[in-house]
C-alpha cells in the first residue's frame, strides 16, 4: 500500500478527541511500510501507539513494533538553528551509539512525504528521570565525563569555534528575539542587558579559555537524564554542538535550569561536590574548572531564562504553533519560574556583574 502524503496541520493538534485516531493512523501506516530492518526487526508484527508525549518543539509517540518499543518523534519546531536538525540529530546519536551515553538512533525521513514535519524513530528508554539529588551527582559526573572524551574530529557536526562568543551571541540574539515580543517585561530586559554589557567586556580576555574540544549536548535538564536499568543515558539530542565541555557543566549546575524541572536547587556545598567529581574523573583541575564555569553560568543561564520568557510571550502574543499550545499551556508554571526577572538580579549578585 502507498502511504498518502498529509496535506493538512491539522492532523497534527494535540486536541485527542479530534485527532489522535488520525494521527495513529498515520504512525502506524507509516510503520508498516517501513522495512523493518531499519528498526532492527524481522517482522514488522504488530503495531501499538502506548502513548503521546508533547515536547516543546515535538510531538513524542511511544510505540511498539512487535515486541520492540520506540519513539516516533514528530519535529513540529526546532531550536538548534540548522536547516537539517533531524539528520544532524540522527547523525550525533549514530555517532554515540555502542557508548551508553544516548539512546539508539534507527530511522529519520525529512522529506514531508508524508507527514508536514521531520521524523526520527529512536530506542524508548524505559525509566524515571533524574532527580537532583546529592547521591546521584557522580553518575552524571561519570555520564558527561565518557560524553566529552569522545573524540569528534572529522564529524560533520554544528561547531562553535569560539565558544565563549558563541554562547555570548546565542544569548545576545535571545534578548533582541525577546525585545521584539509584543508585550515584553521591561526588568527582564533591562537586566539583561546589564548581564550582556558585563560579559562583553570580559569577552576578548577569556575566550582563550574555552576550545571547540568536545562533542557536548547543551540541554541538560533533570527530564533529559533517564535512570535506566543499564545505567543514567541522556536522551533529547535536538541541539548538540562541538564547543568547549564546560557548556554542559555550567548548564547543568544553572539555577534556571534545576527550575524547569523543580523549585529544589544545588547549594554550594552540591556544587563543589559535583566539580570535584567531574574533575577527579576527567584529569581537570578543580579551579581552573570552577573558573571556566563563573565565566560562562551566567551566560548559560541568561539564555535559560530569556527563552522561557520568550516562551510565555509567544504563548500570550498566540505565536506558538498551534500543534504545541497545550503543551506549552501545561508548562506556563515552569517557565514563569525560570522566567522570573529576579533570576537575573540573582546572576548579577551572585556572579559580580555589576
Amino acid at each position: 500500500m502507498t502511504l498518502k502524503p498529509k496535506n493538512t496541520l491539522e492532523d497534527f493538534c494535540v486536541d485527542k478527541r479530534k485527532t489522535m485516531p488520525s494521527t495513529e493512523q498515520k504512525i502506524t501506516q507509516y510503520l508498516h511500510d517501513l522495512p523493518s530492518g531499519k528498526l532492527g526487526l524481522r517482522d514488522t508484527g504488530s503495531i501499538e501507539i502506548l502513548e503521546m508525549t508533547p515536547g516543546s518543539y515535538n510531538l513524542n509517540f511511544h510505540v511498539r513494533v512487535g515486541q520492540k518499543d520506540f519513539i516516533f518523534r514528530v519535529n513540529i519546531d526546532q531550536q538548534s538553528g540548522l536547516s537539517k536538525q533531524i539528520e544532524h540529530e540522527f547523525s550525533v546519536l549514530k555517532f554515540l551509539e555502542g557508548h551508553g551515553i544516548a539512546p539508539q538512533a534507527f530511522h529519520f525521513d525529512d522529506s514531508r512525504k508524508y507527514f508536514d514535519f521531520d521524523l526520527l524513530i529512536e530506542e524508548y528508554l524505559e525509566g524515571p528521570p533524574l532527580s537532583l539529588q546529592k547521591e546521584y551527582l557522580p553518575e552524571v559526573a561519570e555520564l558527561l565525563t565518557r560524553l566529552h572524551a569522545l573524540d569528534p574530529t572529522g564529524m560533520p557536526f554544528a561547531t562553535w569555534q569560539d565558544p565563549l562568543a558563541g554562547i555570548y551571541e546565542l544569548t545576545r540574539d535571545d534578548l533582541a528575539g525577546y525585545e521584539a515580543a509584543i508585550s515584553p517585561d521591561k526588568k527582564t530586559i533591562s537586566r539583561a542587558q546589564k548581564v550582556l554589557a558585563k560579559t562583553e567586556a570580559l569577552l576578548n580576555k577569556q575566550r582563550h579559555l574555552f576550545q571547540a574540544e568536545s562533542l557536548i549536548h547543551t540541554d541538560l535538564c533533570c527530564e533529559n537524564f533517564i535512570k535506566t536499568a543499564d545505567g543514567l543515558r541522556l536522551i533529547d539530542w535536538e541541539k548538540p554542538r562541538v564547543a568547549d565541555y564546560t557548556y554542559d557543566i555550567c548548564c547543568f549546575l544553572s539555577e534556571p535550569v534545576e527550575l524547569y524541572n523543580s523549585r529544589e536547587v544545588l547549594n554550594s556545598e552540591e556544587r563543589k561536590y559535583f566539580i570535584d567529581a567531574y574533575a577527579g574523573l576527567s584529569g581537570e583541575n578543580p579551579d581552573h574548572l570552577m573558573q571556566k564555569v563563573n565565566i560562562k553560568e551566567p551566560l548559560i543561564s541568561l539564555h535559560w531564562i530569556l527563552w522561557a520568557a520568550t516562551m510565555l510571550s509567544n504563548l500570550k502574543d498566540q505565536r506558538t504553533s498551534p500543534e504545541l499550545v497545550e503543551a506549552h499551556e501545561e508548562k506556563i508554571v515552569r517557565y514563569e519560574r525560570v522566567a522570573d526577572p529576579e533570576n537575573i538580579e540573582r546572576l548579577i549578585e551572585r556572579f559580580s556583574l555589576k
